[in-house]
């Protein structure tokens, strides 16, 4: 049985949301990887969120249990449009750096 993170993932937010018609769940497949990316409205992103980053941890903490019994290492993440032009800490081309020295 596959795991099927877009439908846990809406059962789970839905309700706590106050544009559950808006949220978008995007599953991205590499061989094994999965590439899991919420969209929602930028006033529900902070319930996804939670205290502290709580809620996205558990999120998170629930589809990497629920990957690794399928054998898949999976990554959940929360769109942020504001951040879409900068790049990502774990994207970084070497490049970059070599150009600052």
């Amino acid at each position: 049985m596959a795991a099927d993170f877009e439908a846990f993932l809406k059962d789970v937010l839905s309700p706590m949301l106050d544009h559950p018609e808006a949220l978008r769940i995007e599953v991205r497949e590499a061989g094994r990887k999965r590439e899991v990316v919420i969209f929602a409205e930028q006033v529900d992103r902070g319930r996804i969120i939670g205290k502290s980053g709580r809620m996205i941890s558990s999120l998170r903490t629930l589809v990497q249990a629920a990957g690794e019994k399928q054998g898949l290492v999976v990554n959940l993440e929360l769109f942020d449009e504001d951040e879409k032009d900068r790049p990502r800490r774990d994207r970084h081309d070497t490049t970059e750096s070599s150009t600052e020295a």
